[in-house]
């Protein structure tokens, strides 16, 4: 009887140990999978990074102040202001 216990008890330990081991697995193969999910986003991030700068510096090069002044002066008629129409405001300061 003591034998057959003592069989029982192995076997359980053994069965115990070896849910234990495949959780472990299972576990490290889900962590490894959000890994290589983390490291794809953050080089799409990287890229995305990227084409921004390169599209805020082209938006920036097509910014031409002059051809602003002249299309508002020459196609919309606007006209600049007289020293008299100038109106300066003081903002309070914080702190």
């Amino acid at each position: 009887m003591r034998r057959i216990r003592e069989f029982l008890f192995c076997a359980i330990c053994f069965g115990f140990s070896a849910a234990v081991l495949v959780l472990s697995l299972l576990g490290a193969v889900q962590l490894t999978a959000r890994n290589d999910e983390v490291a794809a986003l953050e080089k799409e991030i990287a890229l995305l990074r990227e084409e921004n700068a390169v599209r805020s510096a082209a938006c920036e090069s097509m910014l031409n102040l002059g051809e602003i002044e002249r299309r508002a002066v020459q196609e919309l008629g606007m006209q600049t202001c007289s020293p008299g129409q100038i109106v300066y405001l003081e903002y309070p300061r914080e702190g």
